[in-house]
């Protein structure tokens, strides 16, 4: 059997296809595969000295469940980190998709509740909890006291702390859902949501029908992401209190974060390694599942 040739032409663009990937993948290699190996190995090590480590087994993954036992504020954060995920999704994806579709639909008013939604998207992190934190601790409880309610302000109020939070973040998402479900709905050819105005569809007839089914590849999207993250994000409290967050709203998010930058962290990190690792292996066959359900049971145009 003769062997392939291969032009001059295709060699040269060959060399320089394989040229232009090499940066990327070495990258990819180096600061992910590298640094996750890397990670996985620390969770077996005890610090020494700086960059010094010796292996200590599984005596990492031993402390962190007598510190479990042991620190009320880890089960604190856990309650924390699910209720957040859970009310933020719930409202984020449900309320962001709903509200994409009267925008996509250009209904009254759209084109505000398009700037007033993608705004938070736009302003710095930063500025926003600043004007966040002006809103909700000074205007809000002058509001509040002209209708009979008393409260020192939305975060200085700890039972009403933890929500605002909530409240802030699930605002703040909206801006790319929105981005992302108007996108999809776009891509939906007009010539089927003439034909369901000629069957005389309703809106909701429309939405649950044709919309929801055709954007579900991106609603299940976000909503897998989003329970990955689970156990990493920190839902902005850094952002809020920096490092000097009461333990009645912290997640585990903000606690691997403040833990992982403060001074010296470097000893701590098998530990927050061990952690990592733990929490991994009771998101991902989670996320697994969640994905098989959405896949399995999503509502479908062939249904």
């Amino acid at each position: 059997m003769r062997g392939i040739k291969i032009s001059q032409k295709k060699k040269k663009d060959l060399i320089f296809y394989s040229l232009a990937l090499l940066y990327p993948l070495s990258q990819f290699c180096i600061f992910y595969i590298g640094v996750n190996f890397n990670s996985v190995l620390l969770a077996f090590k005890e610090y020494e000295t700086v960059n010094s480590y010796s292996w200590v087994g599984f005596e990492n993954f031993e402390n962190l469940f007598v510190l479990f036992r042991e620190r009320t504020m880890f089960r604190v954060a856990l309650k924390n980190s699910l209720a957040a995920f859970a009310v933020g999704t719930a409202c984020g994806l449900s309320f962001g998709l709903f509200f994409s579709y009267y925008i996509f639909k250009r209904a009254a008013g759209y084109k505000f509740f398009k700037v007033l939604l993608f705004l938070p998207s736009i302003i710095p992190a930063i500025s926003l909890v600043v004007m966040f934190k002006q809103f909700a601790d000074g205007a809000m409880p002058a509001i509040l006291k002209a209708v009979g309610i008393r409260t020192p302000g939305l975060l200085a109020d700890p039972d009403l702390t933890f929500g605002s939070i909530i409240f802030y973040n699930v605002w703040v998402s909206f801006g790319t859902g929105i981005l992302m479900y108007v996108g999809a709905m776009e891509n939906i050819s007009t010539s089927v949501f003439e034909a369901a105005k000629m069957d005389g569809a309703s809106y909701g007839v429309e939405f649950c029908r044709i919309v929801l089914p055709l954007v579900w590849g991106t609603f299940s999207t976000f909503l897998i992401v989003n329970l990955g993250g689970l156990f990493i994000n920190q839902w902005n409290i850094y952002a809020f209190y920096g490092g000097g967050a009461e333990e009645s709203v912290y997640t585990i998010g903000y606690y691997l974060y403040k833990e992982s930058v403060k001074v010296n962290a470097y000893a701590g990190y098998p530990q927050l390694a061990a952690f990592g690792i733990l929490l991994s292996l009771v998101t991902m066959p989670i996320v697994y599942a969640v994905k098989w359900a959405c896949e399995r049971f999503g509502p479908s145009t062939e249904r």
